[in-house]
């Protein structure tokens, strides 16, 4: 059976038409690409053309920029606190109560726990109490002992001057008593002298027969009695003298007075600055401990030294506090921060004051900026396996980073991406050749011309090249420059889609 006219032309057109298709399907595929891309062969033998028609050779010139080479970095990580704070009670006694709970953020100053303050007041009110007593005691030792201490130094002054009356009488008794004894033993021995001259006389008168024997007699007894006289007067010098000295120990005695209550007057005084200085110090004392009752009372409630989050609270109401325990009523936590996780690889990347967002499971859709505060190692220790020699030790590198405008509880899931802050000259990668020991050539567009630079090459990341030396910024790099030869001229036209796009996202 012969197939239908139909199906036979069908065939023939079919296949007449498929070689010129597939044939177009490989320009537009091949051929065309190829003489877009300036390392085929094709692409030469375009530039080749050029070159002998005369005309300047069409190139792709990039301009030199500063950007970063490094690719971003993002790292998953956690809220934590950069400080915690341990809240501990001085003093011991019931809890009336507890003002925060977990999760609540509190300012300074804000009242956290409040134990019971009736025992306190009971004590602040005895201490005012004792040291009213003391002040009391205080006051009416100064005033009789300042009584006491005028008695005393009015009697050493009446004793000063008995002493000195008694030394006047006793200077003036032996003045008067010297010239008394001088006068009458020498009128005594005058009369003596005459009545013994008389009885001579009268002697001789009598041995010769004048006088008769009685007036020798007379004679004799008038010497004898003057005789009497001058012993009387002799004897009346020794009881003057018996005068003066019992003058003399009333002296002595006036001064053991004097001396007596001078003594007293001292040993009173310094008694009396003793009493004195320890009712002082009993006062200072009942004031000290008025200040202490006084400091316990106003800790029965405590407050927030700092803002902060309640992290953990581990007391509730009528439970009893001591102020010897360790373990804290409270755990405030501030300055939050956000941990990442950084590959140790990439820990050189990380910069301490470089910009970061930060995106928290908590906040869906919302970004956070920020800044890193450090890069450090985090250790942990583990030293709770027994029967081991030593202490195992992991380290964690991470970044902390600030973040702004965000009070974060701790333990906030999410990630970090890192903004490189630090830009240097870059140029296309497919605009280096010849690289060598970190050295290359460029060829660089100037007054129409190809001209040849060596550049110190740096890093290469996401298809550019870290250039060191050798250019400057704002000129202009021929993109693809194999096949074009040093000092030829060039024309710069418009740069590929994938150069463009460098160009504008460095620019």
């Amino acid at each position: 059976m012969r197939p239908p006219m139909w199906f036979s032309r069908a065939a023939l057109i079919t296949g007449a038409i498929a070689p010129l298709g597939i044939m177009g399907l490989l320009t537009v595929r091949v051929l065309l690409p190829n003489l877009q891309n300036p390392e085929s062969r094709f692409y030469s033998s375009f530039v080749n053309y050029q070159r002998l028609a005369g005309r300047p050779i069409a190139v792709e010139a990039i301009p030199v920029v500063q950007a970063s080479v490094e690719a971003g970095l993002a790292a998953p990580g956690e809220s934590v606190a950069l400080q915690q704070v341990a809240v501990r009670s001085l003093i011991s006694g019931p809890v009336e109560k507890v003002y925060v709970t977990e999760g609540a953020f509190v300012r300074q100053g804000e009242p956290l726990v409040a134990l019971q303050r009736a025992p306190f007041e009971d004590k602040v009110n005895e201490a005012r109490n004792h040291l009213a007593i003391a002040t009391a005691k205080l006051e009416a030792l100064e005033i009789s002992t300042q009584s006491r201490l005028q008695e005393l130094e009015a009697n050493a002054i009446a004793a000063r001057s008995r002493l000195a009356n008694a030394d006047t009488r006793l200077q003036d008794i032996n003045t008067l008593a010297e010239a008394e004894i001088q006068t009458n033993v020498a009128a005594a021995q005058q009369r003596l002298e005459t009545a013994r001259k008389r009885l001579a006389q009268i002697q001789g008168l009598v041995d010769q027969g004048a006088l008769p024997q009685f007036q020798l007699y007379d004679a004799q007894d008038a010497y004898a009695l003057r005789q009497k006289e001058l012993l009387a007067a002799q004897q009346g010098a020794i009881d003057t003298q018996d005068q003066r000295f019992g003058n003399r120990d009333f002296y002595l005695l006036r001064q053991e007075e004097l001396q007596a209550s001078q003594q007293a007057l001292a040993l009173f005084r310094e008694t009396a600055d003793k009493e004195l200085e320890n009712a002082r110090l009993a006062v200072e004392n009942r004031q000290l401990e008025l200040q202490n009752a006084t400091r316990d009372l106003n800790r029965t409630t405590i407050y927030a030294q700092t803002d902060g989050l309640v992290s953990r609270v581990n007391i509730h109401s009528g439970e009893l506090v001591n102020a010897g325990d360790s373990q804290p009523l409270l755990l405030l936590t501030q300055d939050m921060v956000f941990r990442a996780f950084i590959d140790q690889a990439r820990l050189n990347a990380v910069n301490v004051g470089d910009p970061a967002n930060v995106r928290l499971v908590a906040y869906p859709g919302r970004v956070f900026t920020g800044r890193v505060l450090r890069v450090n190692p985090t250790v942990e220790t583990d030293e709770t396996q027994p029967n081991k020699v030593g202490i195992d030790r992991q380290y964690t590198y991470s970044a902390w980073v600030a973040v702004e405008d965000l009070q974060m509880p701790p333990g906030l899931q999410g990630f970090v991406e890192f903004k490189q802050g630090k830009t240097e000259l870059v140029v296309p990668e497919n605009s280096v050749t010849h690289l060598s020991g970190g050295e290359g050539l460029v060829l660089v567009e100037e007054q129409g011309k190809a001209v040849t630079r060596k550049v110190v090459l740096g890093r290469s990341a996401q298809g550019k090249r870290e250039v060191l030396e050798g250019l400057i910024l704002g000129e202009k790099v021929i993109a693809n420059p194999r096949s074009i030869n040093p000092g030829e001229a060039v024309v710069v036209r418009e740069p590929r889609t994938g150069n463009r796009e460098l160009a504008e996202r460095n620019q």
